[in-house]
């Protein structure tokens, strides 16, 4: 029977997206930033650094500290709490990044779109005309948003694909789709032996800094994975990018790795592992494949048996899963 919690929580549930509004208002702002670790500020005097009105900026301040995101006193004076540390840019796992993607423009207009997807459209195509990279390389702020996010992303699994493999017998790796190279700069740290080529979208390659290369032990490539991918290398990672593509696009990205390889090459597929059971899988997994479906429409999260699926119809043989301390699990596969 139904309780007042219940009543209460679904409530709250149903203004979620007005909590991720005023997180990411906050974030944009940097006000997290702006107030020292163990200080405190004046409300006004945050919100004429940041050259906005004091009384708006206490009320939205006010609803985060309802939630337990930073502390708002009587007097108007703004402390940290645990949860608005995190988004300090500085900040040991920062969910900076994070705050101002989620409710990006174009991921909020897609949302509000959501319903198109149930008659078979793409909801960012619905709200913006364009696919989602095509807004993306049209938008080159939001872009680099994006890639910040992609290189801070709250579960760490960049560290932990690093810490759950055996990369020694590695030579040269090729990230395919790899953003900024985090995953890769993760590995070759810890592999000295080891270089890398990052692929990916020019506009991606180009907004690299320099100093992310690791001394020219990670050399960036400019291309499109559909249709050519590196050759020679001991080991392709595709990390975080099948979720991005529908099962065809899926076909034709693990085609190319295919075509690629030589014989003792490995590839390794970072994915969340989707449990066809929501009682007992993690909420923000079911999250993450409804964005799928809202930027990309046939995209998704998938199941253990969907991915060896994939990997049989594009030459590959699966070998093995291996859990990491993220919510992302490493599949790995040879030639068939």
């Amino acid at each position: 029977m139904e309780t007042t919690d219940d009543r209460e929580a679904l409530v709250l549930l149903m203004r979620g997206f007005q909590i991720s509004r005023a997180i990411r208002l906050a974030a944009d702002l940097r006000i997290a930033n702006r107030i020292e670790p163990d200080g405190g500020r004046d409300v006004h005097d945050l919100a004429a650094e940041c050259s906005v009105q004091g009384e708006p900026l206490l009320r939205c301040l006010r609803a985060l500290a309802s939630f337990g995101i930073f502390r708002v006193g009587a007097d108007g004076r703004v402390a940290h709490s645990p949860r608005s540390l995190l988004l300090r840019s500085d900040a040991e796992g920062s969910l900076h990044a994070a705050a101002r993607f989620y409710t990006a423009p174009g991921a909020w207009r897609a949302w509000e779109a959501l319903d198109e997807a149930l008659v078979g459209r793409v909801p960012h195509e619905a709200a913006w005309g364009a696919s989602r990279f095509e807004y993306l390389s049209r938008h080159p702020d939001e872009a680099r948003r994006f890639d910040q996010y992609m290189a801070e992303v709250p579960d760490r699994h960049h560290e932990a694909i690093a810490e759950a493999y055996d990369f020694s017998g590695c030579r040269t790796a090729v990230d395919v789709g790899g953003g900024r190279g985090e995953t890769v700069r993760r590995i070759l740290v810890r592999y000295p032996a080891t270089t890398a080529i990052v692929l990916d979208r020019a506009d991606v390659i180009a907004a690299i800094p320099a100093a992310l290369l690791l001394g020219g032990r990670i050399r960036p490539q400019a291309g499109d994975f559909f249709d050519q991918v590196p050759a020679g290398a001991d080991l392709y990672l595709l990390v975080r990018v099948l979720h991005d593509c529908s099962d065809a696009d899926c076909r034709r990205v693990l085609q190319c790795c295919r075509q690629a390889m030589a014989p003792g090459a490995r590839l390794l597929i970072g994915e969340q592992i989707l449990d066809p059971d929501p009682a007992r899988g993690a909420p923000a997994s079911y999250l993450i494949d409804l964005q799928m479906m809202a930027m990309f429409g046939s995209a998704r999260e998938r199941l253990q048996a969907e991915f060896q699926d994939l990997l049989g119809a594009a030459g590959f043989r699966f070998l093995r899963t291996v859990a990491t301390a993220s919510s992302i699990a490493i599949i790995e596969a040879e030639p068939a």
